[in-house]
């Protein structure tokens, strides 16, 4: 996935999340709505001090906007906001990861 996609990704998921619309966005960026509706559907390629910007107003690092959070293990998906930031936090996902192929095994047994 292209980092543009990654972040557009990011913020169309941070909006709706926050109840915040494309015109709010566009006041804090100080560029038209319309603008914002053409960078987010990838239409506009995004610069580096947009990026930067976003990553601002999301009130993340431009790292964590950037980079993607999909962890895919065996046929699972699991999409984070933000990153794991310590070895418990990792412990922790690697444990849920873990009872959820174990119910999905014993799920298929049983069928």
């Amino acid at each position: 996935m292209k980092t543009n996609d990654i972040v557009i990704s990011k913020v169309i998921k941070w909006l709706k999340a926050e109840d915040k619309s494309y015109q709010w966005l566009a006041e804090q960026l100080g560029v038209s709505k319309s603008l914002v509706g053409l960078m987010l559907k990838g239409e506009r390629t995004l610069k580096s001090d947009r990026i930067e910007h976003f990553a601002k107003i999301m009130g993340i690092t431009t790292k964590e906007l950037v980079h993607s959070d999909t962890i895919t293990e065996g046929q699972l998906t699991v999409n984070l906001l933000g990153e794991l930031s310590n070895r418990h936090s990792k412990r922790e996902l690697d444990y849920l990861l873990f009872a959820i192929n174990d119910y999905l095994g014993l799920k298929e047994q049983v069928q």
